[in-house]
């Protein structure tokens, strides 16, 4: 029998599967289920042993040609090489990275120290325990701060690694808009690296209200060198508004983030000029060269809204309802909120009507004031919407209650800091949850103790509760909030542990987030406090005509 023929009658549709499956059980031959499946569809050929008539799919033209010629024109145009490495770039990819290029200004292009951009499927520089499947994208070369005690300045260190952009397979499942945000963003990071870091000049630290830190060596002694970081101020409501992907606090992580939101901001953001005119006529004049995006009204960042507003109500245009309270929400001005949900408010007291009611209460989903959750409540119990149409917009899943309460609730704090100040010991930290923890109705407690590294006995511990929607970036006075008199030892190397308790006054709700723990000492005579307006000198590796002083 030839090997044609006996696949034809193993495989035949005509063949008993009932029949198949009782021989193989019968012959414990489990697995030779897979192989018979393997068998019978694999190949070229069909059964009758004739190619097979499968449709294919072919590219016309010459595929590697097309790619060579968009990376060709690409460079032409812009100044940058895509390069191959894990992954090659598809022609898809360079046309939509080209349109995000083509919106930057002049300043962000040729930038002679760069050599290009990289397809990688994941970050693989990432510090050991962070998820890495989620991040679109990461600008080299990195850095470290220093006070070096040889020469008394503030360095800013710039490692010697290959000035790049690495993009990742999760930046290509983005929708256009905010591909082009994070392409941008990253661009910006380039030009500061590249302009002598202009995030952390003076007046970048004093616009964005970041001050530095000194920060220990835990083996430290007098007159060693030590690290130095920038925190935000928990007292000012406005940093650069973020992204819709961005955690609410990212821009408060640092000076660099906060200026390549900017930036972004710069070019997406019609609402930037008005919410953070500081920032936008520093940009406008030392980063984008006089280029404008969008034109001056002549108005304030309230009137411009609200006119607005009125304007798409009016025009019955309820996506241009969205598109406004998606752009107020990138950062939290609870007065125009307030007086944006009132309005949403009084164009749903007309008749019931499905589109309009639909999109006003995606709208709402954009708002982190409290009065937002009433209006999609109310839609809910009056069943003018679905719960289920609101689910399908990513916002809204963001800001309702089971993913607050089975995942967001529960995020552990981000970047605890503890430092001395006037001699007063103090902590400071991120929580990206505690807006939409206001947002949802609940209070949050935070609870922390301080013990003996090795010890499970504390030594201190305290709470501190906050109230209403905050922008998430906390700092507390541990003498204050502590049980009885803070005592802490000096030299002596300790863990520091914090979480959040959220808990929601009406409905009796309790939850707890993971706990976090950062360790540190106590150094004698330390001063954590830097003079003001310090000078930081920026070092490129083995290029001193690059290096600047701040």
């Amino acid at each position: 029998m030839s090997y044609l023929l006996w696949r034809k009658q193993l495989c035949s549709v005509n063949l008993e599967v009932l029949k198949i499956y009782e021989v193989l059980k019968i012959m414990r031959k489990w697995m030779a289920i897979s192989w018979v499946l393997i068998f019978c569809f694999s190949g070229t050929e069909n059964l009758s042993g004739e190619e097979s008539k499968r449709p294919f799919y072919e590219h016309p033209g010459d595929y590697r040609q097309l790619i060579d010629q968009g990376k060709k024109d690409f460079k032409s145009r812009f100044g940058y090489e895509l390069l191959d490495l894990e992954m090659g770039w598809k022609p898809d990819e360079i046309k939509e990275l080209t349109l995000a290029f083509s919106q930057l200004p002049e300043t962000f292009l040729h930038i002679p120290e760069v050599k290009g951009f990289y397809h990688f499927s994941k970050l693989r520089a990432a510090p050991e325990g962070m998820p890495v499947d989620d991040v679109p994208a990461a600008t080299f070369p990195s850095f470290r701060t220093v006070y070096r005690n040889s020469n008394m300045a503030y360095h800013v260190e710039v490692d010697d690694q290959e000035a790049r952009i690495e993009f990742f397979n999760a930046l290509f499942y983005e929708d256009r808009e905010v591909f082009q945000n994070i392409v941008q963003h990253e661009m910006a990071h380039f030009f500061d690296i590249f302009h002598g870091y202009l995030s952390f000049s003076p007046e970048w630290l004093k616009i964005s209200d970041f001050n530095l830190v000194h920060l220990p060596a835990l083996d430290g002694r007098p007159g060693d060198d030590f690290l130095f970081t920038a925190l935000n101020n928990p007292d000012v409501d406005h940093y650069a508004p973020v992204s819709s992907r961005q955690l609410p606090t990212y821009s408060r992580q640092n000076p660099q983030e906060d200026f390549a939101n900017s930036a972004a901001a710069y070019i997406n953001y019609p609402y930037f000029r008005y919410s953070h005119p500081k920032r936008y006529l520093f940009l406008k004049s030392k980063v984008f060269g006089d280029k404008e995006y969008y034109p001056e009204t002549g108005v304030n960042y309230r009137d411009q809204v609200m006119a607005d507003l009125e304007k798409v109500l009016t025009d019955r245009d309820w996506d241009g309802v969205v598109r406004i309270a998606r752009e107020v929400g990138r950062d939290y001005s609870p007065e125009i909120e307030s007086e944006l949900v009132d309005r949403l408010e009084k164009s749903l007291e007309a008749s019931p009507d499905s589109v309009r009611d639909t999109k006003l209460g995606v709208a709402s989903c954009y708002l982190y004031h409290p009065k937002a959750l009433n209006v999609r409540r109310t839609l809910i119990r009056k069943k003018r919407v679905l719960l289920q149409s609101l689910l399908e917009v990513r916002r809204c899943s963001i800001m309702s209650r089971r993913s607050f309460e089975r995942e967001f609730s529960q995020w552990s704090i981000r970047n605890i800091y503890f430092f001395k100040d006037k001699d007063r010991s103090q902590i400071q930290f991120l929580d990206p949850a505690l807006p939409l923890a206001g947002a949802r109705g609940f209070e949050t407690r935070y609870l922390w103790r301080i013990y003996y590294e090795g010890s499970n006995v504390h030594m201190a511990e305290g709470s501190y509760l906050v109230k209403g929607v905050r922008p998430g970036s906390i700092k507390i006075d541990l003498e204050k909030s502590a049980v009885g008199v803070l005592s802490l030892p000096v030299g002596k190397p300790l863990i520091f542990e914090l979480g959040a308790q959220r808990v929601h006054p009406q409905e009796f709700k309790r939850l707890n987030s993971k706990m976090a723990k950062v360790r540190f000492v106590i150094q004698q005579g330390f001063n954590y406090i830097p003079p003001n307006s310090p000078k930081i000198l920026i070092k490129y590796p083995d290029r001193p005509e690059f290096n600047a002083l701040k």
